[in-house]
């Protein structure tokens, strides 16, 4: 076996992060198995990484749990019940917790941008599936989820097909393989901090990857510990920097507490 492949190993015995994809965890070992001084010192700057990227933030759920609380809802047929439950589990990720007040209004000013998509791809979607019941899609809409957990991949698929949706969810790194699905939309939320920490220009690699004429980008404006920072300046004119650059059509929307770009890429994607 490799160093590499031993670091990967060593790394994916833990508990916290037994489930991520082994893409993730060999990308990031090759870079620090480069910087540390032997194999041991690697496995600990890997895991540090990863609590960068990912581990920050989680808390733990029991995903076995949640899915029988949300398929006793479904089960129900309550729409207000369905809601309770999706947002319950939707709290146990930050990312997706700190856009609960945000849910009635959130997708419907991005879809009046896009027009209501029929597809969607959402790449390192966290629990952001579990937002299906306030996007109002139709009722044979395709959702790809990719994120890099793969006990949390299970757990959407599962979901997906709750929900009435074909089970496309699945793990994948975006920075070692950009995905080559069709959609309508692309929502990359929230992603662009934790990507650029891993690749400088990772962003704009994947933006101008992405098959979709529509691509949502948005930003955090507070820290995980609350504090905004200057955040919402700094990304936007970082944002708005980079789709100047490359000509990109940029709508912009602001809510409380998250910065949204809908970027128009519908002349790569002439129409019949």
């Amino acid at each position: 076996m490799s160093e590499i492949e031993q670091i990967v190993s060593a790394v994916r015995s833990s508990k916290k992060y037994r489930t991520v994809c082994a893409e993730t965890v060999r990308r990031l070992a090759a870079g620090e198995l480069q910087r540390a001084a032997n194999p041991k010192q690697a496995v600990k700057a890997t895991k540090r990484r990863l609590h960068q990227v990912y581990g920050a933030f989680e808390a733990g759920i029991d995903y076995d749990e949640a899915y029988a609380r949300l398929e006793e809802a479904y089960r129900s047929n309550a729409p207000g019940r369905i809601r309770e439950v999706c947002r319950q589990v939707l709290a146990s990720h930050s990312s997706t917790r700190e856009r609960l007040p945000l849910l009635d209004e959130f997708y419907p000013a991005i879809w009046q941008v896009t027009g209501p998509p029929h597809s969607i791809l959402d790449t390192g979607c966290g629990l952001n599936p579990l937002a299906l019941p306030w996007m109002g899609l139709p009722h044979l809409a395709r959702y790809i989820a990719l994120d890099i957990d793969g006990a949390r991949i299970d757990f959407l698929d599962h979901f997906l097909a709750l929900a009435g949706l074909p089970p496309l969810a699945r793990c994948q790194d975006l920075l070692v393989e950009p995905p080559a699905d069709e959609a309508d939309v692309a929502l990359l939320l929230k992603m662009s901090p934790s990507l650029e920490r891993q690749q400088e220009g990772a962003t704009l690699h994947l933006v101008g990857q992405l098959n979709a004429p529509w691509v949502v980008v948005s930003y955090a404006v507070k820290s995980l510990g609350g504090r905004e920072k200057g955040m919402v300046e700094q990304y936007g004119r970082q944002f708005r920097q980079w789709a100047g650059e490359r000509g990109w059509p940029v709508h912009e929307l602001a809510f409380p507490g998250e910065l949204v770009f809908v970027v128009d890429r519908r002349h790569l994607f002439p129409g019949p």
